[in-house]
């Protein structure tokens, strides 16, 4: 496959729409905003776990539904649509925290969940037209590509919504509490606007076999019982989606409750927020730097290190006393 620019960077820019969600709401504002806001102030402990429990719930709905949906797609040739589904429903449920009154934390935990649901969701399509944009020889750069344009992207808007929420009377908003809830607003435009690139000039895959809708559910629910025999025949494979789930897992779990613990521990919110900040702008050149680094030693053996840095940092927050090892 020829390198065709304007089918990459449409595709890389779903990552730039996207990671809005993940870094201003999931990571960032929407812990320490239900903590303080949504839910008890002063019951840590009950909003840690009201907190858990729905990213637990949107982790364990999108991994039930995604291999079905996942074949559905594949024999309708229809990546494109459920990715504009799940993206659009994100959109509206992330627009609809900004309606969230006060102590209203069981309707702030349905708007999040469910666009989180969202989020995962377009994010299993937009992986599956990976391989319409690149070929073997670059696929490990296109996909670096993503992650790096993502974490610029993600990082733009949430420097403005930091902006926001410590200074809103540069922007002309009454308080730092709407400065939030006008920050889950403008990561549904963002999201929104940066979407429309994948779905206009980005193909979807070419199927030979494509059926209809109906047809395709059908068919995708006897291609998910042969691919989970093929697995079971394929014990590496099992294996390895094994270890992919528990790993990823922990990954999400630290990404969407870091900042929650840190605020949990005392820790100041303009700390945490300045720290994630600073993490995306540094994640940028490391996710190009990592595409190298994968090619001197390998992809597989990259990823082992990687994990196991990973872990060793995990396991060193456990010990995480003052603000300097949230930044470490």
């Amino acid at each position: 496959m020829m390198y065709n620019r304007k089918k990459v960077w449409s595709w890389a820019f779903y990552d730039w729409a996207n990671s809005a969600f993940s870094t201003t709401v999931m990571a960032g504002f929407f812990p320490i905003f239900f903590e303080k806001y949504w839910s008890n102030p002063n019951d840590v402990i009950q909003s840690t776990y009201q907190l858990g429990w729905a990213n637990s719930i949107a982790s364990i709905f999108i991994a039930a539904i995604s291999p079905f949906l996942g074949a559905v797609a594949d024999r309708g040739s229809a990546k494109k649509k459920f990715l504009f589904f799940f993206a659009f429903l994100g959109v509206l449920m992330t627009s609809g925290l900004w309606m969230v009154g006060q102590g209203q934390w069981q309707m702030a935990v349905l708007f999040y969940v469910v666009a989180s649901v969202g989020f995962m969701g377009g994010n299993i399509f937009y992986d599956s037209l990976l391989p319409s944009v690149s070929s073997n020889e670059n696929v490990d750069y296109v996909s670096s590509l993503g992650f790096a344009v993502g974490y610029i992207g993600g990082g733009l808007l949430f420097l403005v919504n930091v902006l926001m929420y410590q200074h809103p009377e540069w922007f002309g908003i009454a308080d730092g509490s709407t400065a939030i809830r006008l920050s889950f607003l403008s990561v549904a435009v963002w999201w929104a606007v940066f979407t429309i690139p994948i779905l206009l000039f980005v193909p979807e895959p070419k199927n030979e076999n494509s059926v209809p809708f109906l047809h395709a559910i059908k068919a995708g629910t006897k291609q998910l019982k042969e691919t989970y025999n093929h697995i079971k025949e394929l014990r590496v494979i099992g294996i390895f989606l094994l270890a992919y789930w528990f790993y990823i897992d922990g990954v999400d779990t630290i990404i969407r409750m870091a900042v929650k613990m840190g605020s949990s521990m005392g820790f100041e919110a303009d700390v945490l927020i300045t720290a994630l900040l600073m993490v995306q702008f540094i994640a940028f050149p490391a996710a190009l730097l990592y595409n190298w680094f994968a090619h001197k030693i390998g992809t597989k053996n990259a990823v082992f290190v990687a994990i196991g840095g990973y872990g060793v940092i995990t396991f060193l927050g456990y010990f995480m006393m003052d603000p300097i090892h949230f930044y470490l």
